[in-house]
């Protein structure tokens, strides 16, 4: 008896933690959740980008690339910015931009729901995610990092609604309802969190 149920136990207590990255294509909101689920305690925070510092007018990558050559800047043949110049700028403003940070620790007792919801998410990951056959031009791309002890999932989804992967909207929406209803938190808009 006393074998069949040490593996229980330590099976309760694997670290269970999982990491969100969302940006909204056509708004660039760009979100992070993080969930870490213990013993009693479930961890969850959330950042959000702001702005952009305007320290970044100083910085001497920026302004070597505002000195490019228009030819660098943009694509001769279609007048559009290069990628090339996006994939720079993006690299120098990485540096400069400005979060909204919070964070909450909670009763797994107080907070079951919120619990199994987290496990649900964890045996999603486990499972072959669905095929997204919708038509999205301007949704938010989501990558998921799923760990269960050891093990980490990985994937990516498009926009999950009520119809598509409604289990993961339902917990994206539930964490920010965390910040919501427990902090009273009106900076959350759905706007700022892509509609979750």
């Amino acid at each position: 008896m006393f074998i069949l149920f040490l593996p229980s136990i330590l099976l309760a207590q694997k670290r269970q933690e999982i990491k969100v990255f969302g940006v909204t294509t056509v708004s660039l909101n760009v979100f992070y959740l993080n969930v870490k689920k213990n013993k009693n305690i479930i961890e969850v925070s959330y950042k959000i980008q702001d702005s952009l510092s305007s320290k970044v007018k100083y910085d001497k990558d920026y302004i070597a690339l505002n000195n490019e050559p228009k030819s660098y800047i943009y694509e001769e043949s279609t007048g559009v910015v290069s990628k090339k110049y996006l994939d720079r700028l993006g690299e120098v403003f990485k540096q400069y931009y400005i979060y909204t940070k919070d964070s909450l620790q909670l009763s797994i007792n107080k907070y079951d729901a919120y619990s199994n919801l987290i496990s649900d998410v964890i045996k999603f990951s486990k499972g072959k995610i669905p095929e997204d056959t919708r038509s999205i031009l301007d949704g938010t791309s989501l990558k998921m990092d799923v760990t269960e002890g050891n093990l980490t999932n990985t994937f990516q989804l498009n926009s999950p609604d009520k119809e598509y992967s409604p289990l993961i909207a339902e917990f994206i929406t539930e964490t920010f309802d965390l910040f919501r209803k427990g902090k009273n938190d009106k900076y959350l808009t759905q706007k700022r969190t892509s509609g979750y």
